[in-house]
């Protein structure tokens, strides 16, 4: 979104032209706000269908517990994963994950417990058993959200600021 304001130097046109620009900046404003809504809202979209697509559907409550907030105020866009174990199922667990790991592990580690092969047991309260596990693969949901998002910016952008 260019423009271009000309205008002559007496008092009358430069008036104009400040007039012009400070409408130009209201437009701007309400424009990075609709771009960062739909991005926020597009996240959304990726995070669920990455979920989904990653096989990381067990219960369902993964994928519903990703959430997008935008605050107009600051020009903020939150996508949010609110399921507690989201963050296992990104990174990965034990053995298993260390051999499937995140793409950006940031300082994961792997089989912190020292398990290795042995594995342990865990409690699940959903189903009320033990379950026994080496851990999990990273299903890297949000990291993808991201890669998939950026790629996916320009082209959102081009779509809201013809609008």
């Amino acid at each position: 979104m260019s423009k271009k304001i000309i205008f002559g130097l007496s008092t009358k046109e430069i008036n104009r032209a400040i007039r012009e620009l400070e409408q130009y900046k209201k437009e701007l404003n309400r424009k990075t706000s609709l771009l960062i809504e739909a991005l926020t809202d597009r996240g959304v979209e990726i995070a669920k269908a990455q979920i989904r697509e990653l096989g990381a559907v067990y219960t369902g409550e993964l994928e519903e517990s990703i959430t997008g907030y935008f605050n107009p105020t600051v020009q903020v866009g939150i996508i949010r994963a609110g399921a507690p174990y989201a963050i296992y199922v990104e990174f990965g667990t034990g053995i298993v994950g260390a051999g499937s790991p995140h793409p950006a592990p940031a300082g994961w580690r792997y089989d912190v417990n020292n398990h290795g092969e042995a594995g342990w047991w865990y409690f699940n309260d959903r189903d009320q058993k033990w379950h026994w596990t080496k851990g999990i693969e990273s299903r890297p949901f949000m990291y993808n959200t991201v890669q998939i998002l950026e790629r996916e910016s320009v082209r959102i952008a081009k779509e809201v600021f013809r609008r």
